[in-house]
């Protein structure tokens, strides 16, 4: 009923109260005080005093309803506040949880990243130690091979020049001794010319001449100048046998050379390999990182979302999402609620 229309029959109801006279107990039975004076006015007065009467029993139904009606809304506005004080208290606490855990996860995210970017340092630094002693190691070896390879270029220019200068004395000495055998080819023809001897004998005595002078020649000479032979063919044969080694040498540092070569492309190789595991190890942890600040940045996107809403049924909507990407398990839940206490009151005030 309308707040005018209650106004109103309480108005009547004040108006009949004055001019009619007391109601029974219930409000239905009226005692006149004085008989009417005239039949007229009389009927006149109970059909009032019967309308008002009856305006009133309505009037008082009607409170009796809003009563009742007013009572039944008051005991559901107590339940409904008091679901909404449990409900608040609750989201409360899984606020400071999510604080807690919030704040744990931002610690160990920290620490994960510092031990990340420890180890990529690490892996950088033994990288370049790596490279340095690989470098340091082709050019080792590169030396050696120039030093060995110059060393054997010096020794076979060396060899070279012992064997001139030894086939240059021996020049030298048969030329000496060719000189000096000329004076006994000389005296032979004047022998064989003497007296007694005819024009007959002359081409054979000329042939003779020419066979006694080789034999000056040929036959004298070993005999004095046959040590020196015998040490030119010595040191000849020794020099055959130096170059063999030498070669058989060379031949062992060119096996040498082409086996470090070999094992420096080996080296080369598993530099790379290594290098590439490093560089997807690194990428991978790049990435891990971009992860974890994207996970970070929609953790923080929710929390922000949570703590300026106001509607209840998003604020528990948010809440039942921020628990289920977190994970809550009911011991931390029930380890955080007994190190946290009243912590109710900072909620309420967010929330006023």
């Amino acid at each position: 009923m309308p707040r005018g229309k209650v106004e109103q029959l309480t108005e009547l109801a004040r108006v009949a109260a004055e001019h009619a006279p007391p109601l029974m107990g219930d409000g239905e039975a009226v005692c006149p005080a004085e008989p009417p004076k005239d039949a007229e006015s009389g009927d006149g007065e109970k059909a009032t005093l019967a309308y008002y009467r009856q305006e009133l029993k309505q009037l008082k139904e009607e409170f009796e309803r809003h009563k009742v009606r007013a009572q039944v809304v008051l005991k559901n506005k107590s339940a409904k506040d008091g679901n909404l004080a449990r409900e608040l208290e609750e989201s409360q606490e899984q606020l400071v949880e999510l604080k807690e855990k919030y704040v744990s996860l931002r610690l160990s995210c920290e620490v994960e990243a510092k031990q990340h970017q420890e180890q990529l340092e690490a892996k950088r630094r033994e990288a370049a130690l790596l490279q340095q002693l690989h470098r340091q190691e082709v050019e080792r070896c590169l030396s050696e091979g120039r030093e060995k390879a110059l060393w054997l270029e010096e020794e076979m220019h060396k060899q070279r020049d012992r064997a001139l200068a030894v086939l240059m004395e021996k020049d030298q000495e048969l030329q000496q001794l060719r000189v000096l055998s000329v004076p006994f080819g000389l005296q032979a023809p004047k022998t064989a010319t003497g007296p007694g001897n005819g024009g007959s004998g002359s081409a054979h005595s000329d042939s003779g001449v020419g066979d006694d002078a080789l034999e000056h020649l040929t036959l004298p000479l070993p005999a004095p100048n046959e040590p020196t032979y015998l040490l030119y063919t010595e040191q000849l044969a020794r020099k055959e046998v130096e170059i063999l080694a030498l070669k058989k040498q060379k031949h062992q540092l060119e096996m040498e050379v082409h086996q470090l070569q070999e094992k420096l492309l080996e080296e080369g190789e598993k530099h790379r390999e290594e290098l590439s595991l490093l560089q997807g190890h690194i990428q991978k942890t790049f990435r891990d990182r971009s992860r974890e600040g994207a996970n970070l940045e929609y953790l923080k996107n929710i929390f922000y979302r949570f703590l300026t809403l106001t509607d209840l049924l998003a604020r528990q909507q948010t809440l039942t999402a921020i628990l289920t990407i977190l994970h809550f398990s009911p011991e931390e839940r029930q380890a955080v609620l007994s190190h946290v206490g009243g912590s109710s009151s900072w909620w309420l005030s967010g929330k006023r």
